[in-house]
């Protein structure tokens, strides 16, 4: 299929809607990124005051990915609770060692799905934050609430991504798809700045994207508004097809309860995530 013949697929009907949404604490500094995916696509950043803001982006889009945890681990919510019983508490564990020998994540600190997130992606030293020991968690409580409010007006949102909210990982997506920086892209730093500004311009690059100076400005300036878009693509990828679900009886079990990040796969180009077609 030629870029005009994918061009002329992706505008057939009304386009895709996809949203990102970098979720912080209760703060300001939440990021929300909004893509429609016609045939230019069209980036635009959404308000992000407080959660009536995020729900309404949800509401707008026809996937959203949140880069935050939706669960907790099934080891650590047993431990609290025979801790709060007073009985024998469960055995430190941990999951199968990496294929390099490296010792597998602690079940107490991190999901199954952080576990085969971390080997997948072969992050090495970049190991996911604890929901379960790191302020990483209070993101997750306001992420549950939200998934609680958007319930409130139908079924209950699956925690596995197959329904209209997907869990996401914009530091490990780079990572799949060629683009992670060498220096942190975090905080405010000269060198942060400038490994935003190539992420960026990779992203543009791998999706045949015309980026706009207000786009370009805010992604440099703020990692989170960068990582909203980031969100919003994996958004796309997962609504394609284009993401690793949850594949074992295990996984699928354990993702309903603790949540799956959903990891673009390496072996399709970010074209295919833009035109919503492998080849």
């Amino acid at each position: 299929m030629t870029a005009g013949e994918r061009a002329e697929t992706a505008v057939q009907g009304p386009p895709m809607v996809t949203a990102g949404i970098d979720l912080v604490g209760y703060s300001g500094t939440t990021g929300v990124c909004r893509v429609t995916w016609a045939e230019e696509p069209v980036i635009e950043f959404l308000d992000a005051r407080n959660d009536e803001d995020l729900l309404a982006a949800v509401r707008s889009a026809d996937k959203t990915g949140l880069d935050s945890p939706i669960g907790w681990p099934v080891a650590f919510t047993a431990l609290l609770a025979a801790h709060q019983a007073g009985t024998k508490l469960p055995e430190r564990s941990r999951y199968v060692p990496h294929s390099d020998g490296r010792d597998g994540l602690r079940r107490f600190t991190h999901r199954l799905t952080d576990d085969l997130a971390w080997k997948r992606t072969g992050a090495g030293k970049r190991r996911p934050l604890s929901v379960a020991a790191d302020k990483l968690g209070v993101v997750a409580m306001r992420a549950v609430d939200l998934l609680e409010r958007l319930a409130d007006e139908g079924p209950a949102l699956p925690r596995d991504g197959s329904g209209s909210v997907v869990e996401v990982y914009p530091a490990f997506a780079l990572i799949q798809w060629g683009l992670a920086s060498r220096d942190s892209y975090k905080g405010s730093k000269p060198a942060a700045l400038s490994a935003r500004a190539k992420i960026l311009a990779g992203l543009a690059d791998g999706l045949g994207l015309e980026i706009d100076a207000l786009v370009r400005d805010r992604c440099v300036r703020s990692d989170h508004d960068l990582d909203a878009l980031i969100s919003a693509v994996v958004a796309r990828a997962a609504a394609c097809g284009m993401t690793h679900p949850p594949a074992t009886d295990e996984e699928h079990a354990m993702a309903a309860v603790e949540g799956w990040t959903h990891l673009p796969r390496r072996d399709l180009p970010l074209t295919a995530v833009r035109y919503g077609a492998a080849s």
